[in-house]
């Protein structure tokens, strides 16, 4: 063994202990007088015995720490338990074992003295996702296990949190276990880039889209059309191209009222049906592999004819035109211009079902530009239902297995922040999901973003989103926020105590200028799961991240800041 001597040699006397792996024992000098001292008898050696009995003890222990560093590093023999404690370094052997207090008394008066003021039920179905905050058992979650063990009645989730707290990395969270259970997770329009690295890491499937990185046709309905032609059924195949047609027009006039600032007239969307009906006629020429652009289907509306006129109840080519002139400018600014490069084109990379999770990053798509981005998002959602409703088309058929899918709707408020006429595209997208055996998790950072209509109709129908989903996870938010969640969700006074000390960091000191290291913010991580309408208690869970996580760094979206103050090195050639 080695280690190092405590004494004083400067006085000329021998060190009475030393140092071993951390522990403090007898020299060789001291014990070997301390041996002596043993054998005899009396009090003086009964001392010695003891103090013997203990250095061996000691010298034991720093010999496991020994052979421990030696080997993997873990010291594998545990403490001894006793009847009063475990003994042994650690250890909390306690000489006097007190009696418990006992009382008595009813069931209304010990209900008060019940410690937890929040749930403490953490059921281990689904991803793990944390440990409880108040009791550190393991928290499990995710919308579509939840649904399947009738925990809730409908598997939807929605995130709300105060933004750089870590929603996007809980629902990573949830994602990869998703996809570990066999589910294939949609992620259609990540606006910032933030899943990108967990797809690739899962082997699925990432679609660019924005400028000049790919386009997305929005009468291209892929997966869903693509089957059409495999479904062996006649009746099948009617209703599949009846959901088509429904879906095409639905997105086209979701843009137009984008583009316009108001809602389609009824009309309108015959005239739509009408359009892509001739488009897909023997005399069109398109099919549901080879899909029409929006420029064809506004040639066709500007030509009219005899059909479209009869669609329109207009009598004469002068009244159709002037009928149809606003549609044909809310179209042609379609066509052209930013939404032009972006929707009149063919899509660049159809979805592949076969991968285990589907991106499609829209995240180069300029923040200010904020009609387009909803667009392709809603662009984008339409277009992972429709493959979620090709894959069950199929599995009806007997053609491929059934299949369970988990869909991720980050951002909503973008496309609801541009105008009350988007929260019906929106409802109508959101309503579909159980039907197709889909999971779907909303994300937003404040529920105003809900109800921020002058309409009531529109507040109560957006706000429609956040009571449907049957599972509200709560973040860090602010006091305000926690009212109006308790409105809704149905919240404890402590549970409005907890979600807002975790939205308030500690004030600042001096002892935080080191920019060597930043700090996470006390509650980055900290969730309240909510599974009702009532004031029951949630479950409080904190999120940590495991180690494989850290090492890919799929979480860490402040990479910008990673190499803040490091000198960028440059080749600077002569003049």
């Amino acid at each position: 063994m080695t280690g190092h001597m405590n004494g004083s040699p400067d006085r000329g006397k021998p060190a009475r202990t030393e140092i071993i792996e951390g522990i403090r024992v007898l020299s060789r000098t001291r014990r070997a007088e301390v041996e002596l001292a043993a054998t005899q008898a009396g009090l003086r050696g009964r001392r010695a015995r003891m103090l013997l009995s203990s250095d061996d003890h000691r010298r034991a222990t720093a010999a496991r720490r020994r052979e421990g560093a030696a080997g993997d590093g873990f010291d594998l023999l545990a403490p001894v338990l006793t009847d009063r404690g475990y003994v042994g370094a650690g250890g909390g052997r306690a000489s006097v074992v007190p009696r418990t207090p006992e009382w008595r008394g009813t069931t209304v008066q010990v209900a008060g003295l019940w410690p937890f003021c929040v749930g403490a039920s953490a059921p281990t179905a689904g991803v793990p996702v944390g440990s409880h905050y108040i009791t550190g058992a393991p928290v499990h979650f995710d919308p579509m296990s939840w649904f399947l063990r009738g925990f809730i009645t409908a598997p939807i989730a929605f995130v709300l949190a105060l933004n750089g707290f870590g929603k996007s990395s809980l629902i990573r969270r949830i994602m990869t276990g998703a996809v570990a259970a066999g589910e294939t997770v949609l992620c259609m329009g990540d606006t910032k880039g933030e899943y990108r690295d967990l797809v690739e890491r899962l082997d699925g499937q990432v679609v660019d889209v924005g400028y000049g990185h790919g386009t997305i046709n929005p009468l291209d309905v892929g997966a869903l059309g693509a089957v059409i032609a495999a479904l062996p059924d006649a009746d099948q195949r009617r209703q599949v191209m009846a959901r088509v047609e429904a879906g095409q027009i639905n997105i086209v006039a979701g843009l137009i009222e984008l583009v316009r600032g108001g809602r389609v007239e009824d009309y309108e969307e015959v005239l739509l049906a009408a359009g892509l009906r001739e488009l897909y006629s023997p005399a069109g020429g398109f099919t549901h592999e080879d899909p029409p652009l929006l420029e064809d289907l506004l040639a066709v509306i500007s030509a009219g004819g005899e059909r479209l006129r009869a669609f329109a109840e207009e009598d004469d080519e002068l009244a159709y035109r002037t009928a149809t002139k606003p549609l044909r400018r809310s179209m042609r600014a379609l066509v052209e211009g930013p939404f032009g490069a972006i929707f009149n084109g063919p899509t660049t990379t159809r979805l592949d079902l076969s991968s285990p999770a589907i991106c499609i990053d829209i995240s180069r798509i300029p923040e200010g530009d904020t009609k387009l981005l909803a667009a392709v998002l809603m662009t984008c959602w339409s277009d992972g239902f429709g493959a979620v409703a090709a894959a069950h088309a199929l599995a009806d058929a007997g053609l491929a297995p059934a299949r369970t899918f988990e869909v991720v709707m980050d951002e909503i408020w973008r496309v609801l922040g541009v105008g009350e006429f988007m929260v019906d595209r929106v409802d109508a997208l959101t309503r579909l999901n159980r039907g197709l055996a889909t999971g779907l998790i909303m994300c937003s950072h404040t529920i105003k973003d809900l109800a921020a209509f002058d309409s009531p109709a529109a507040q109560a129908k957006a706000l429609g989103f956040f009571e449907r989903a049957r599972a509200k996870i709560i973040g860090p938010v602010g006091p305000e926020e926690a009212h109006r969640i308790a409105a809704v969700a149905g919240m404890t006074d402590t549970e409005k105590l907890l979600v807002t000390s975790w939205a308030a960091p500690r004030p600042p000191s001096d002892d935080d200028l080191d920019t060597t290291r930043r700090e996470t913010p006390p509650g980055t991580g900290c969730y309240l799961l909510k599974t009702g309408e009532a004031e029951q208690p949630g479950i409080p869970f904190r999120m940590v991240f495991t180690p494989t996580e850290r090492d890919s760094e799929i979480h860490n979206t402040n990479r910008r800041f990673d190499n803040l103050g490091q000198t960028p090195t440059r080749s600077v050639s002569p003049r």
